[in-house]
């Protein structure tokens, strides 16, 4: 990729985010972008076009977290997990905030979500999996009840992202959603695993002291 596509990624990006995909035109990103109008529609015609551009920038970025996704789950590292998880949320915000209308300019960007929340549930049963095998949580109690449970984590962090948005991150930041995460699973800790939860709770604001604003 050349840097002015990457520029006027980063920054389309950082406009969605912003102010939300239908309030900003190829103008608006080129202007923010410091460059000609002529010189962005050279690179991407068309806001479909640079919105699919978009997309397969946050797919590559995506996919490289994912590469590392299975070593730190083995190595139960599940709080930078899912706090990497809620950096790409962030990162790319406009995407769930923005879906219905996304998907009318690039009807592809279905699958993408489809992906998105399959990457979080998969994530979420794994990490289930591995606690249950180390001692920490109970197993399931009926068959499905993990594939249910882990669909609704889903939608809790998709709820905190919207929340975030409407009343800022001052107010609701990470430690809001990794404290909802773990209380989620606290009624399935083994004893081991509520040791294990209080210690992490002692940790918690070191952990998520850094906060990311895009």
């Amino acid at each position: 990729m050349k840097k002015t596509q990457e520029k006027i990624i980063v920054m389309a990006i950082r406009l969605f985010n912003q102010k939300g995909v239908g309030n900003i035109r190829l103008q608006d990103i080129a202007k923010a972008a410091e460059i000609s109008p002529g010189n962005l529609t050279y690179h991407y015609k068309t806001k479909k076009i640079l919105m699919m551009a978009v997309l397969d920038y946050m797919s590559a970025v995506r996919l490289n977290m994912k590469s590392v996704y299975q070593p730190a789950l083995e190595a139960t590292n599940w709080i930078d997990l899912l706090k990497n998880y809620l950096h790409f949320q962030i990162q790319f915000r406009f995407f769930s905030r923005d879906i219905l209308e996304i998907i009318c300019l690039v009807p592809e960007a279905k699958n993408l979500f489809e992906q998105q929340i399959a990457y979080m549930v998969d994530f979420s049963k794994n990490s289930i999996y591995l606690a249950i095998g180390k001692g920490y949580m109970l197993p399931e109690p009926r068959e499905g009840h993990f594939d249910i449970f882990a669909k609704n984590l889903w939608a809790i962090l998709d709820s905190w992202l919207r929340e975030r948005e409407v009343f800022g991150e001052e107010q609701v930041g990470l430690y809001q959603a990794m404290l909802a995460v773990l209380e989620m699973h606290y009624h399935y800790f083994t004893d081991e695993g509520r040791e294990l939860y209080v210690e992490i709770l002692k940790q918690l604001p070191d952990l998520v002291e850094k906060e990311i604003s895009i």
